[in-house]
Order: structure tokens, then C-alpha cells, then sequence
């Protein structure tokens, strides 16, 4: 059975998040613990609609794009994402 996460987007080759040209996935949560008046995504965090997709397209995108060479996690705050985070981890390991 495929696995499902929940993101905001995919970005296939990112050149500004890593030394090294990176397939970013932004994820949609985060708690704003460190307040939304400081947030400089705060204004963003409602204007896209969450995007269910199987982890393994995500997975797939990355094997077949000749040029992204890592991932970057990023959005809000990937770790208030942290099941899909572990699904896509584990997905990315077995390949």
C-alpha cells in the first residue's frame, strides 16, 4: 500500500537552499512557536492549498531528475510534519 503525505509543494532543482542543486519539499505545518508576528511566512501560511500525494511520486521525481543531487526539507517546520517527514525518509532509503 502506498504511503500518503501531505505537502505545499515540490520544487524539482532548487539552486538557493544548498550548496549542491536540491529538490525541495515544502511542508505545510508548523505551530508559529516562535510567534507569528516575528514569522516572515506567516503571511503565506493559508494563501496554497495541501497537496496529498503518495511519497514514492516524490521519491520517483528525485531518481528520475538528472540534476538534483540532495533534498531539502523545508516550508513552515518540516518537524511539525514528522510522520510524513519519516515516511519520505524511509521511502528515499530504499532506493
Amino acid at each position: 500500500m502506498e504511503e500518503l503525505i501531505t505537502i505545499k509543494s515540490v520544487t524539482d532543482v532548487d539552486f538557493l537552499q544548498y550548496k549542491r542543486p536540491s529538490m525541495f519539499i515544502s511542508f505545510p505545518y508548523c505551530t508559529f512557536k516562535c510567534g507569528k508576528d516575528i514569522c516572515q511566512n506567516y503571511p503565506q501560511y493559508g494563501t496554497t492549498k495541501n497537496i496529498v500525494v503518495p511519497a514514492r511520486w516524490v521519491v520517483d521525481r528525485y531518481v528520475d531528475n538528472p540534476i538534483s543531487e540532495a533534498f531539502v526539507f523545508g516550508g513552515f517546520e518540516p518537524l511539525d510534519s514528522f510522520e510524513d517527514v519519516a515516511v519520505l525518509i524511509r521511502d528515499i532509503r530504499s532506493v
